[in-house]
């Protein structure tokens, strides 16, 4: 892959005094914050100018329609959707609405019999009882339903957020974010930001105005699940949303946090997105969206905790169907050549095979369709997720002659067709994406925002990044651009994933990539990244996520060319019969490496996570393997290793799941369940690999479950389906790891200094 290094650009004094960072200046004026009052209004809360309702075209008229109707003791019904957007919007409007009057009722469709948006069958089940429907996150292209329900004699209302057909349906009004213009700070809001504004101009209307308030933390929800821009009204919303939802007190919502022991204080975008979303949005994959509307506007809290229980046991369903099916969809993964996934299996559950194909793209890095049966219309459903460069929506667009309906966009896909099509339209799939896949140009092009050196990535300008958070849609995360060496490599994955050194040859930063290709070590390179930081015990140190690596025709520092080349000498000293106070503690240029659960009053203590330079690195509990040991070397500059025995704990298999199960413990209860595999390897004193299989060794017992929400954070959930013939399998895997790490450490603790010298500078 090419990085096209970042152009230059010039920006203002007065940016670069607010921000304090001529490089973060940059960053603001290429995402179009190019004035002091632009970026202070994205940066502070209080000087954003939140939307007025009147912004919205014509909603004073639909603020009258819907009172009169209100007014009248007309019937009124609330028409949403089966995800988290629709559910919080129809809470929205149905709550907002119901203090006003008895009359409202409410419609969630089913996924399965009725699908997305209006349904005519469902409209004239509601013909003789109401008087006005009010869409929510649909309708807006629901142009024959909408008349028919006009035939009918219902009034009908749409609210949306979807993209607007080329014409609008002949309802009595259509209100949707879309039809601002798309510079408008309000046009990505969610279905429930509509749903939000509509009844703040309802209360405004009747002197209620700030009672809607009350309906923020169902709007944040929807604000992450939707995954929406976060930029403009969502941005600002969800700053002033977070705090709501922390504290709300929406009885359905308490009862959720209770039954999944999450601790409010600690909610942030990865409890929404993959904790409290996920139950939300599984009812209505598997189930009946209507649990979930019902807890959201539920009013009795022991009702409440009910209804919670169940959902997490319908998640929990939801869960052990996508394994299963992500585990027989796997089996048909070519491992040998990157080819697309195309697979039908009749017996898959429809609501779920997005999610599974979802896992096969992010395991495998290739396009993956499943598809299945539909039982209520005798169709085949299919789901379809795609990598970067591959655009599935266009290329399943390219069989549209064999299908009945398809739609979605770059990343992923859905589509039916009838059964007699089937193979046909899986042969001609394949192909499309196998020629697509060999197209696709190796050399892809990567274009970071900003040009950074190493010694130039430090606290403050980290803390000053933060300020662009959150980050996700049309708010990504910076990619930066450096140049430096690369000095170590390890695999902490199977070889998928890869733990790099990179140096300019006075800093030292360690980087993890994802889905690594071969790394090239000792050669300067062209890198483009993410910056992260890392929290173990209270320390702080930023880390790079590598995105792309290119080889530069450059020569090495001349330290870290000795030092690669093995020119260097290592002097090992022997401590490992001193007690603590023989170890001249406070040395001068010693640092003092030291992982597990141990804790002993020594200062620096570095670990593979935190480090610093030094001349003496003293081995106070020895690392699991020889390349953690020479990782820990090049990162603290060290010429001196000196071998202690103060910590000599080899962690057998009970040992080893006994601290991980203690640890585990304390994440559900202090940290909502989101356990960092890196910082669990530094406190068990072992590899990342062996964190993993013992998590599967723990899930194959029935203990947990897991699933991974980033490449290096699982969020841990209890109990799960016991598996004998797996557990016994992790079980091997496990055992044989911790041995492996059992004899590094004997090697380091028996053999003579001389052996010891000798393997260490061998190392380089």
């Amino acid at each position: 892959m090419q990085i096209k290094k970042p152009r230059k650009i010039d920006v203002s004094r007065e940016l670069i005094e607010y921000i304090g960072s001529e490089k973060l200046a940059v960053l603001a004026v290429k995402r179009g914050l190019d004035t002091k009052k632009k970026l202070r209004e994205f940066f502070e809360v209080e000087s954003y100018t939140p939307l007025r309702v009147e912004e919205f075209p014509k909603i004073n008229k639909i603020v009258k329609f819907i009172l009169e109707f209100i007014n009248n003791d007309k019937n009124i019904l609330v028409y949403g959707d089966y995800d988290v957007d629709g559910i919080t919007s129809t809470s929205i409007l149905v709550d907002g609405l119901r203090k006003l009057s008895s009359n409202i009722k409410y419609h969630i469709p089913d996924r399965f019999k009725e699908g997305y948006g209006l349904n005519k069958e469902v409209i004239k089940s509601y013909a003789e009882e109401i008087d006005l429907i009010i869409t929510c996150d649909c309708g807006i292209s629901n142009h024959a339903e909408v008349d028919y329900a006009k035939e009918l004699g219902i009034n009908i209302v749409v609210t949306d957020h979807h993209d607007l057909p080329a014409e609008l349906p002949e309802a009595d009004f259509v209100i949707s974010p879309r039809l601002l213009n798309k510079d408008h700070n309000a046009y990505w809001l969610p279905g429930a930001g509509m749903a939000y504004f509509l009844i703040k101009a309802v209360y405004i209307e009747i002197n209620k105005r700030g009672q809607e308030d009350e309906f923020l933390d169902l709007l944040l929800l929807a604000i992450i699940a939707d995954v929406v821009p976060l930029v403009g009204e969502n941005r600002y919303l969800f700053k002033t949303a977070l705090k709501k939802l922390k504290n709300t007190k929406r009885v359905g919502l308490r009862a959720l946090y209770n039954a999944l022991d999450i601790n409010p204080s600690e909610i942030n975008e990865k409890v929404l997105g993959f904790q409290i979303g996920p139950v939300l949005n599984s009812a209505g994959r598997i189930d009946s969206a209507e649990k979930a509307l019902e807890l959201l506007i539920a009013k009795n809290y022991h009702k409440a905790a009910g209804t919670a229980a169940e959902l997490i046991e319908i998640n929990k369903r939801r869960k052990e169907l996508s394994q299963k099916i992500y585990l027989q969809a796997e089996g048909s993964v070519n491992k040998k050549h990157k080819t697309g996934l195309v697979s039908f299996n009749q017996e898959w559950h429809q609501g779920v095979i997005g999610i599974a194909a979802g896992r096969i793209v992010e395991n495998y890095q290739i396009p993956a369709v499943l598809m299945t049966s539909n039982k209520e219309n005798n169709l085949i459903t299919g789901s379809a997720r795609s990598v970067e460069g591959v655009n599935i929506n266009k290329i399943i667009g390219e069989c549209s002659d064999l299908l009945e309906k398809h739609g979605g966009h770059a990343a992923a896909a859905g589509f039916s067709l009838k059964k007699d099509r089937l193979e046909k339209f899986k042969l001609r799939l394949q192909r499309l994406i196998d020629n697509k896949l060999k197209k696709q140009d190796l050399k892809q092009l990567i274009e970071p925002e900003l040009e950074v050196k190493l010694d130039e990535i430090e606290d403050e300008f980290y803390k000053k990044m933060r300020l662009f958070a959150p980050f996700g849609e049309a708010n990504p995360e910076p990619v930066f651009y450096t140049e430096a060496q690369v000095l170590s490599s390890r695999n902490i994955s199977q070889g998928r994933h890869k733990r790099l050194v990179l140096s300019d040859g006075d800093n030292k930063f360690t980087a993890l990539w994802w889905w690594a290709d071969e790394v090239q070590t000792g050669i300067k390179q062209r890198a483009a990244f993410k910056l992260n930081e890392n929290i173990y015990r209270g320390k702080h140190s930023l880390q790079l996520e590598i995105k792309a690596l290119e080889v530069l025709d450059k020569e090495l520092s001349t330290a870290d060319k000795d030092l690669l080349e093995g020119k260097k000498v290592f002097n090992i000293i022997d401590l490992r019969d001193k007690s603590r106070e023989q170890l001249e503690v406070g040395r001068e240029n010693t640092v003092y490496f030291l992982e597990g659960k141990n804790n002993l009053s020594l200062y620096p203590i570095v670990n593979r996570d935190y480090q610093r330079k030094a001349e003496r690195l003293v081995l106070i509990s020895f690392p699991p393997s020889a390349e953690i040991l020479k990782e820990m070397i090049i990162l603290t500059g060290a010429e001196e290793i000196a071998l202690s025995s103060i910590i000599d704990k080899t962690l057998g298999f009970k040992e080893f799941i006994r601290l991980l199960m203690g640890l585990i413990k304390h994440i559900i209860k202090k940290k909502n369940g989101v356990l960092d595999i890196n910082d669990a390897a530094v406190f068990l004193s072992e590899r990342e690999i062996t964190v993993k299989r013992g998590l599967d060794y723990l899930r194959a017992k029935g203990v947990l479950n897991y699933e991974y929400i980033s490449y290096h954070e699982v969020l841990i959930s209890k109990n799960s389906t016991a598996d004998k013939g797996m557990s016994n399998l992790s079980g091997r895997q496990l055992n044989q790891l911790l041995k492996e790490s059992a004899a590094f450490r004997r090697y380091l603790k028996r053999n003579s200094i001389e052996k010891i010298e000798n393997t260490i500078n061998n190392l380089f």
